[in-house]
């Protein structure tokens, strides 16, 4: 049987699909490019920052619907309730998924798994509802995942994309893999079967009850 992690990157790998991942990068590239250049040439530096982040999280939220269906994934830009705010939201057959903007450059499992974990709080109202179908105690038929793209200074302001699996409580992630490591697992043959999903949530829930008893 495969590490908890490895399951979990074989199945997003599986069911995402390279499509998705290639996409998805090229896409979010351009975006992030124009936006920069906009923010750059219209704005003084005083307000750059706050509207690099408001555009960068409008175009996370679109391009990861749109290359979702041109994927053949069931996506859609879902309301919030109250109306006012859409969040993304695409079934595959073991998750939810969802798409964010993370503040770091860089992705570190210490610094950033309790910033990761208050997610439902800093999102709300914009994805309050994707956030509520994770409830604890709940018991759902596929895993929450999420991608989150961060702006990378030190690569010219390009995104750099990660897929995230927190825990149920949310404060914490159980898994975390950059764009790359998805999109080679896409790559490479499994011999054997994918991870029936019950086992695979069994062994999720397990091991958050074991983190939190450490």
């Amino acid at each position: 049987m495969h590490d908890l992690h490895t399951a979990l990157l074989q199945r997003i790998a599986f069911e995402v699909g390279d499509i998705f991942t290639v996409k998805l990068e090229d896409r979010l590239t351009a975006a992030f490019k124009a936006s920069n250049d906009y923010a750059n040439q219209w704005f003084d530096p005083e307000l750059r920052q706050s509207n690099k982040g408001h555009n960068q999280s409008v175009h996370i939220l679109q391009e990861v619907v749109r290359v979702a269906r041109e994927a053949g994934h069931d996506a859609t830009m879902a309301p919030t309730t109250p109306k006012g705010h859409h969040y993304a939201k695409v079934i595959l057959p073991s998750f939810t998924m969802g798409g964010t903007r993370i503040e770091s450059p860089h992705w570190q499992r210490a610094k950033y798994a309790k910033n990761f974990g208050r997610l439902n709080k800093a999102l709300e109202p914009l994805t309050r509802d994707l956030f509520d179908a994770i409830e604890e105690g709940v018991i759902q038929d596929r895993i929450f995942l999420v991608v989150a793209v961060a702006e990378n200074r030190y690569r010219g302001g390009f995104p750099d994309i990660y897929f995230a699996v927190p825990y149920s409580t949310l404060d914490g992630y159980h898994f975390s893999a950059t764009l790359d490591e998805v999109r080679e697992a896409t790559k490479q043959s499994v011999e054997e079967p994918l991870e029936p999903l019950v086992f695979l949530k069994k062994r999720l829930d397990d091991a958050e009850r074991g983190a939190k008893e450490a």
